[in-house]
């Protein structure tokens, strides 16, 4: 977490979690700075803010530099659902990671016009554990009913490069 303040209450709820480390620094520069591990095992969270045109691109770079030093890592990439083009275009760079499979998770809590312009997000998840995709379903599924801020509000698991 770049954000001092943040990572400071992020750090502090973390306290006493095993094998977690939270850093005050860029994220974008952690992912070479700490891959791969000694165990060569890792779930590797990039949760970017989103507050500059280049995000997705920058994203995805890091993704790719995380996978380029541990291909079979875990990644999960979050990402706002602002409107669909740039979330689309996004979805199809990841194609290009084939063979990894990578399964896209989206929960949308709003829907049309007049809503709010963070309808929801998703989570892009890079090599997924065996059966993630069957949990990921019943838990977006839920939360779209407990957090639907109207008409429009649904949970929705899709393989955007299926497992082999």
């Amino acid at each position: 977490e770049l954000n001092r303040p943040e990572c400071d209450a992020l750090r502090a709820v973390m306290t006493g979690v095993r094998r977690c480390e939270v850093r005050c620094a860029d994220g974008y520069g952690e992912i070479a700075a700490v891959l791969p591990p000694p165990e060569r095992r890792a779930l590797v969270l990039i949760d970017p803010p989103y507050e500059a045109q280049d995000e997705f691109i920058r994203s995805l770079a890091a993704l790719t530099e995380g996978l380029r030093r541990l291909a079979g890592g875990v990644f999960a990439l979050w990402y706002p659902l602002t409107g669909r083009a740039g979330v689309d275009e996004f979805l199809a760079r990841l194609r290009e990671l084939a063979p990894l499979p990578v399964l896209a998770v989206e929960l949308t809590v709003a829907a049309g016009p007049s809503q709010p312009r963070l309808a929801g997000c998703g989570l892009a998840v890079v090599n997924p554990p065996w059966r993630f995709d069957e949990e990921a379903r019943v838990i977006v599924s839920h939360l779209a009913g407990v957090l639907a801020q109207g008409p429009g509000a649904a949970g929705r698991v899709d393989w955007i490069v299926p497992p082999a």
